[in-house]
């Protein structure tokens, strides 16, 4: 059975790949640098890994702000409102809550930029 080819997802083989002299590395995967795979070879390695392609980067608001909500200080932070609340410190709750809000809004605004930015880039590229 041959090595993995280089797009695979382990970073061992990909770095093991990366030392290993090209001669070997063409023996190893079963291939030459000018006939390339055989159509059997390739329809084998197809279906074994797929398209040789780059995944699309969709950017979706929503997933973006529940992620903001996967923050243990957020989490501590909410839980520490709710219980304020119930004893009834209200004035601190809502400090709390607003503190929470301001941070979820800059989490958000940040990241969704971010991902809007890397989303960009990928169209960009020539694939």
């Amino acid at each position: 059975m041959p090595a993995r080819p280089s797009g695979a997802r382990d970073a061992t083989t990909i770095v093991v790949a990366a030392a290993t002299p090209a001669a070997q590395l063409l023996a190893d995967l079963e291939t030459d640098p000018v006939r390339g795979l055989g159509g059997a070879q390739a329809t084998d390695r197809l279906a074994a890994f797929g398209l040789n392609a780059v995944r699309v980067h969709r950017v979706r608001a929503w997933q973006v702000l529940a992620r903001q909500f996967r923050s243990a200080v957020l989490v501590l932070l909410l839980l520490t409102g709710v219980a304020s609340y119930l004893l009834g410190e209200r004035t601190e709750s809502v400090i709390i809550g607003l503190i929470l809000g301001v941070s979820i809004l800059l989490g958000f605004g940040n990241e969704y930029r971010a991902e809007r930015s890397a989303a960009a880039l990928h169209t960009s590229v020539r694939h």
